[in-house]
């Protein structure tokens, strides 16, 4: 913008020195040219400035473009941030509970095999009570077998008493005086 002014001011002086100096053909031709070449010049930098304008006009449009897509990224930049709080906020929630469950898990794991010793103790208090009662089995068949063995001594003592009743019969009538006959 400063180079059209100066433009200017120089082709003015170079127009006006050839006059105020009363210069000759020769000059006047020179001058002349020199006016041609500055005209040519201010020509080549008015055509200049005007794509210069129009290529800042350009700029500016996009400009006012990037501007509403920065400020379209920046809508979503807040909505992003405020997505990631959330998330943010979401992951402190899930450690958290992770933690409580990992607690949760590290006591029933104990409790677990505290179970397991139970259990261990339990099969082997079963397994003493199965041992008990094979030995209950073994117990009752012998006492059914000495019941049974019982059973036939009292028969044999009953069958002796009998015995010993019917010889005792004997041995008193044998014992006893035989009856006088009767007059």
């Amino acid at each position: 913008m400063t180079r059209l002014p100066t433009n200017c001011l120089v082709a003015m002086a170079l127009c006006c020195l050839p006059a105020l100096a009363g210069c000759v053909d020769q000059e006047k031709k020179k001058a002349l040219a020199d006016l041609e070449t500055t005209q040519t010049a201010l020509a080549t930098a008015n055509s200049d400035l005007a794509t210069t304008r129009a290529a800042l006009q350009t700029t500016q449009k996009e400009k006012a473009g990037l501007q509403k897509e920065v400020q379209n990224l920046q809508s979503q930049n807040e909505t992003q941030r405020t997505q990631i709080d959330k998330l943010t906020a979401d992951v402190r929630t899930s450690e958290s509970q992770s933690e409580k469950l990992k607690v949760q898990v590290t006591q029933l794991t104990a409790r677990v095999q505290s179970s397991e010793a139970d259990i261990e103790r339990l099969k082997k208090q079963l397994a003493s009570v199965q041992e008990t009662a094979k030995e209950n089995e073994v117990l009752k068949a012998k006492n059914a077998g000495l019941e049974k063995d019982v059973a036939e001594k009292v028969a044999q003592i009953k069958s002796v008493q009998e015995k010993v009743a019917e010889l005792q019969k004997k041995l008193d009538a044998a014992l006893k005086p035989p009856a006088k006959p009767a007059p």
